[in-house]
């Protein structure tokens, strides 16, 4: 079998694909790997994939199209070290058969992890009060504190990221309202969960946490008129895309000092620093970094996932063509 790892040479792949990974992967056929210190082009994929059986994709790969496929003749995988693979796959791809799989609900798991923190840091005001005892304070505490239990949190779209939530949330007894068209009621049977309008989500969630992929659909979804219905003193945490929120009516609402906002995904990044974000004392940022815990785990899933494929067993990460439209498109 022959495997073409299009990461490019230095630290994303070593990251990415550390030694041990490398000896699993290198037992199952030859593997080229992509020399260059730049991401493959359309055409320069072209090239490499002829003869190809089996493709590893990762943050930046150039997209599967047309070009990029006209010699794939071989292609039967794209194994995606990564979450969405909105970006490197095409409609292209999945109209030559080729089968899709990603590392994505393992992501998910982690990301999930990163917005609990994030909703018990903003809760607790932890930044703040931190940075308040280091240079010397003893802050008052009794009003700057909220408690996770018993409160009602809204979920701007379910995805894995937001299952793997709901779980999370429930030993804290919280109600969880959920906005998400593409989701039945089925979906969050056993919580105490209700899917709403994005109105009522937004309008009577104390605490809110974005999780839709972004789209054509979901760009801006929450618009100043959107914030506008959020609650008095309500959290908005947002570790899915910045570009989901538009970010001028987020700042315009956070220095009103009408909301408090925790935030990890931004428009631009890295975040810019001359951005007004970095000086608003009501929004708590991390950079991108809710998901990072399972870099480890990305290529160990994927290449379990190219085992399983060569022994012609089920994969258990497979992007069907339905789900990949979904996904977020980062280059909205």
């Amino acid at each position: 079998m022959n495997i073409l790892v299009t990461l490019p040479e230095g630290e994303l792949r070593e990251n990415l694909l550390p030694p041990e990974q490398r000896q699993r992967l290198e037992r199952l056929g030859d593997v080229t790997y992509n020399e260059h210190a730049d991401q493959l082009t359309n055409e320069e994929l072209a090239d490499s994939l002829q003869d190809i059986d089996v493709c590893i994709t990762g943050w930046g790969t150039t997209t599967l199209d047309e070009t990029a496929l006209a010699r794939a003749d071989d292609l039967s995988l794209v194994a995606h070290i990564g979450g969405s693979v909105a970006v490197v796959g095409s409609h292209a791809l999945y109209d030559e058969g080729v089968t899709v799989c990603s590392a994505n609900e393992v992501m998910s798991k982690y990301v999930a992890e990163g917005v609990l923190t994030y909703i018990l840091s903003g809760l607790r005001d932890v930044p703040n009060l931190t940075a308040e005892m280091r240079a010397g304070a003893w802050p008052d505490k009794w009003d700057r504190t909220e408690t996770l239990f018993d409160r009602t949190v809204g979920f701007v779209g379910l995805g894995d990221v937001g299952r793997t939530l709901l779980n999370l949330l429930d030993p804290f007894d919280v109600t969880a309202l959920v906005y998400d068209p593409y989701v039945e009621e089925s979906a969050v049977e056993g919580y105490d969960a209700h899917l709403k309008s994005l109105d009522t989500v937004l309008s009577e969630s104390p605490i809110v946490s974005i999780h839709a992929s972004l789209t054509s659909e979901t760009h801006h979804l929450l618009d100043a008129e959107r914030l506008d219905q959020l609650q008095e003193d309500a959290l908005l945490v947002n570790a899915a895309r910045g570009k989901i929120v538009d970010q001028s009516a987020l700042v315009d609402e956070l220095e009103s000092g009408r909301i408090q906002a925790v935030l990890d995904v931004y428009n631009e990044e890295p975040l810019p620093s001359e951005s007004p974000l970095r000086s608003l004392e009501n929004v708590d940022l991390f950079p991108h970094v809710a998901g990072a815990p399972s870099r480890s785990r990305l290529a160990e899933t994927v290449i379990s996932e190219i085992e399983r494929f060569v022994e012609r067993e089920p994969l258990n990460h497979e992007i069907p063509r339905e789900r990949f439209e979904l996904m977020t498109d980062d280059y909205i």
